[in-house]
């Protein structure tokens, strides 16, 4: 996610291809910035707080690559008990954190940044001086049905929403995915590429039986979303998620999707859409970072 230019002779043990390799070192040098943080206080608390978040979402990376707890653990205390007690005052302390502010201000820069999937971007955005914006955002089509979905700043309020446009209109949705505590591991459904994926939709291939989903309904209307929705033609429909949908989200693996279906003022679905997990931790990581005081 960030590219950091660190000097640092530490990395965590990896194994495997190049990219699971630059992980770890990444994550190394994220926690040796850390490290010297927690012993000379460095980094103004906004800035802590996004690399906190960074280490988490490079270890996530990295387990998912293979790492192990044990070697999370084990480097991590290496590097940590390197930086004990360090001299606050000399050059190899200071550089480093230095560098990685400059690395931290370059990502941030121009306010924008997309963060592409298998199939699908989310796109991450700073304020600017509009009242209302999306701060994170995935773009949806599907049977004639157009959508956003992310999370959008009203004022001084976050919202997760989804905002759509649809031939007819829509009167409630709810989101599906895998709950990881009744299905720990997702389900191929296309038996590794040799079947089609359910209803033909590339992103329903990863998930979980019915008996393993968690549905979460939308808790409200925003009356005056139609804003947000894509341009194009039919009406629009906005709806509000609990507060904690993005991080039910992010509990599943990127190649994951959860399904949105709508239900019409009978009760009858009348179509459904699909948003990839895809790089979701990390456009969020950059949406917090660079909205703190709504998202956070």
């Amino acid at each position: 996610m960030i590219g950091l230019v660190l000097a640092s002779s530490l990395a965590l043990t990896a194994s495997g291809d190049d990219a699971r390799a630059e992980t770890a070192a990444r994550l190394a040098r994220l926690v040796e910035v850390a490290a010297i943080d927690e012993a000379c206080a460095m980094l103004p608390p906004a800035e802590r707080a996004i690399l906190d978040r960074e280490i988490a979402s490079v270890r996530h990376q990295a387990e998912a690559g293979g790492m192990s707890s044990a070697t999370w653990s084990s480097g991590s205390e290496r590097i940590r008990r390197r930086w004990a007690s360090p001299d606050c005052s000399a050059s190899a302390a200071q550089q480093t954190v230095l560098r990685y502010r400059q690395a931290l201000s370059g990502w941030l820069m121009g306010g924008e940044r997309s963060f592409e999937g298998q199939r699908r971007v989310w796109t991450a955005r700073a304020a600017q001086d509009e009242h209302s914006h999306w701060a994170l955002a995935q773009e949806a089509v599907h049977g004639g049905i157009s959508a956003r979905f992310g999370s959008v700043i009203i004022g001084e309020d976050a919202l997760v929403l989804l905002s759509l446009r649809a031939p007819r209109q829509p009167a409630s949705a709810v989101l599906v995915l895998r709950d990881v505590q009744l299905a720990p591991r997702p389900v191929d459904f296309t038996s590794g590429g040799r079947r089609q994926p359910p209803g033909g939709e590339p992103l329903a291939g990863l998930g979980a039986l019915s008996s393993g989903q968690r549905r979460i309904w939308s808790s409200g209307v925003l009356r005056d979303g139609g804003r947000f929705a894509p341009d194009g033609d039919g009406v629009t429909a906005s709806f509000t998620f609990p507060g904690d949908t993005l991080e039910q989200m992010m509990a599943l693996e990127a190649a994951e999707a959860a399904r949105v279906d709508l239900y019409d003022a009978s009760g009858a679905r009348m179509g459904r859409i699909w948003i990839e997990i895809g790089a979701l931790r990390q456009a969020r990581n950059y949406a917090l970072a660079a909205n703190p005081s709504p998202l956070e």
